[in-house]
């Protein structure tokens, strides 16, 4: 062929993929244009709040925990705003609400927040103020992602402690505000008050009502969780200081990650850890952690949590034999084997021959030691029936949800979890920042409904690369807050409202596990045609139906009708609660 026939061709032919290329681009851009979803505008709400009296462009005014509230007062979903906080708890649960001071005219220096005790007026009993706390709700610019989102801008996020914030004219600042309510705390109505106040702002009382459900959560959860705290990147975050001696500054690290996983076992996030059962320092950390409620953890150094440095032939595979056989009789020894699995493998292609030779030696060397992978799919063990078999956790990612596939393992007895990772556009929640807050809860309500017994999460401070107070991009993918629960504070873990509501998932799961206890007691007493009025309806509660949950990828976005169903099992509760003692 001419030689400039043949340049012609390929010059044409590069032509028409750049071309294609920026047609797809420019056809997803107007895609993202057209299916993008949009704030509520919450502007026929805000104008039926009455200004404060005498104070012109100013009001005060409460939202629930899951309206998501940005500076311009629009919100992700329809809000219900009020003028009274009125929540519900059961012992040993966090329950939050948010303040909201919108100021149209005027700038409000120190703005302060005072939480007075918790009375019940028919007893005198009292939550203190101590268990009341309040924070800032601060606001982290996202960049455009990939997945559809109803905004980019400024989200709000991480929970600031402060003794006071500068609420600028022309927004509307939220204050979060969280009750504990100590365990075996009696049932009953208990009212106290939030005062509000500032430089321009006269003294706003707003008054909280706080029904205290008979029954108290326990400290250890049902659902089983993995979330991977990464300590070698507080150093990136917490450097050295110039006066600080090397010895100084890795004890401070120290105190700092120790604080980073107890708050994270605070929030009902159990950390993966990677323990060294053979180490005595190790062992002691984890009876440290128990009294915060763990009771799940990750031990060994080789695994997913180290991107899969096992030894790759077979006789360096078995020179480990040794080490897992210590590990196993160490965790026997010492009455943890029940709480511990290996984070064997992380993704890759399923079939990689690697696996089962690795699986295979941990269970020859202690059989009761359980191997926990995760991956994109699920194994057939119709289609390869020997390389699973030793295979005793299997973690799914959300966006490869397959019942069928599930039950198929879990009736050759593997326990099944799930993880999110990075955003995937079919729906299904995330913890990445610019979700909606109702996905965050959602997630142990969609364990509950197939039967899955763990929810894993990569990370929870990943925070290499950016500042995350000024920038939500925190990864390389065009995704918004993904591994970024936590922030840096100067002296350790902030909070995100995100952790918050994962938390009231967690303890709505408990109130499952809770009512589930209950009618397996009656069932086992054979009490059912006694009490059929109410096993039924409690069945009725405990199942996820379609307008709660109809797969992981559609499910309410009602917050108050997930609400009203958590307040339902907890009244059930009480109902069988006191009909057994009849």
């Amino acid at each position: 062929m001419n030689p400039k026939r043949i340049f012609n061709l390929i010059f044409t032919v590069v032509i028409i993929l750049v071309l294609v290329g920026l047609g797809i681009k420019l056809a997803k851009k107007i895609h993202r244009h057209f299916t993008k979803p949009r704030l509520f505008d919450t502007q026929k709400l805000l104008s039926e709040i009455k200004p404060l009296a005498g104070q012109e462009g100013l009001k005060v005014f409460v939202a629930s925990s899951l309206d998501r509230i940005f500076l311009n007062g629009k919100t992700l979903l329809k809000p219900a705003f009020t003028s009274t906080a009125s929540i519900s708890a059961a012992g040993n649960e966090y329950e939050s609400f948010q303040v909201v001071v919108s100021s149209a005219q005027r700038d409000l220096p120190g703005v302060h927040l005072e939480t007075s005790d918790l009375v019940n007026p028919q007893t005198g009993g009292k939550i203190s103020h101590d268990h009341f706390t309040w924070r800032v709700v601060g606001y982290v610019p996202t960049l455009t992602p990939y997945y559809p989102v109803k905004y980019v801008g400024l989200w709000p996020d991480p929970l600031i402690p402060v003794n006071s914030y500068d609420v600028k004219a022309g927004t509307t600042q939220p204050f979060w505000l969280t009750v504990y309510v100590p365990p075996q705390t009696p049932a009953g109505d208990y009212t106290g008050t939030v005062k509000i106040e500032g430089q321009g702002l006269a003294a706003q009382n707003v008054p909280v009502k706080l029904h205290v459900y008979g029954f108290t959560l326990p400290k250890e959860d049902s659902l089983k969780t993995a979330f991977d705290f990464y300590p070698q990147l507080t150093k990136i975050r917490y450097p050295q200081g110039e006066d600080e001696s090397s010895e100084a500054w890795q004890a401070r690290l120290g105190a700092l990650n120790e604080k980073y996983i107890i708050t994270m076992l605070q929030y009902r996030m159990d950390p993966i850890l990677n323990i060294d059962p053979s180490s005595q320092t190790d062992l002691a950390r984890v009876d440290r952690y128990k009294v915060f409620g763990l009771n799940n953890f990750a031990i060994g150094k080789h695994g997913g949590t180290f991107d899969n440095n096992w030894p790759r032939d077979t006789a360096s595979i078995e020179k480990l034999f040794d080490t897992y056989r210590g590990y196993g009789e160490d965790l026997k020894l010492n009455n943890f084997l029940d709480d511990t699995y290996i984070y064997t493998w992380d993704e890759g292609k399923i079939g990689n021959p690697i696996v089962p030779k690795i699986a295979g030696m941990i269970h020859r060397a202690y059989p009761k030691l359980k191997n926990m992978v995760c991956y994109h799919g699920f194994w057939d063990p119709d289609q390869d029936p020997n390389w699973g078999k030793d295979i005793d956790i299997w973690t799914f990612q959300i966006d490869d949800f397959n019942e069928a596939q599930m039950r198929k393992l879990q009736s050759h007895g593997m326990e099944l979890w799930m993880y999110v990772s990075g955003p995937g556009g079919t729906g299904s929640p995330n913890l990445a920042m610019d979700f909606d807050s109702i996905d965050y809860r959602i997630i142990p309500w969609i364990c509950w409904k197939y039967d899955i017994r763990g929810f894993l999460y990569w990370c929870v401070n990943w925070w290499p690369s950016v500042d995350p107070f000024k920038n939500a991009r925190n990864t390389k993918w065009e995704q918004n807050g993904n591994g970024l629960l936590f922030y840096p504070g100067k002296d350790g873990p902030i909070a995100s409202l995100r952790m918050e509501i994962f938390r009231d998932g967690m303890e709505d799961y408990e109130y499952i596990q809770l009512l589930l206890h209950k009618l397996q007691f009656i069932k086992s007493k054979g009490l059912e045609a006694r009490f059929k009025k109410e096993f039924d309806e409690s069945i009725r509660l405990l199942t996820m139906d379609n307008t709660l949950v109809r797969s992981p990828f559609s499910f309410t976005k009602d917050n108050d009708y997930l609400k009203r169903r958590r307040d339902e099992i907890a009244q059930e509760i009480e109902k069988l609660d006191f009909m057994l003692k009849q």
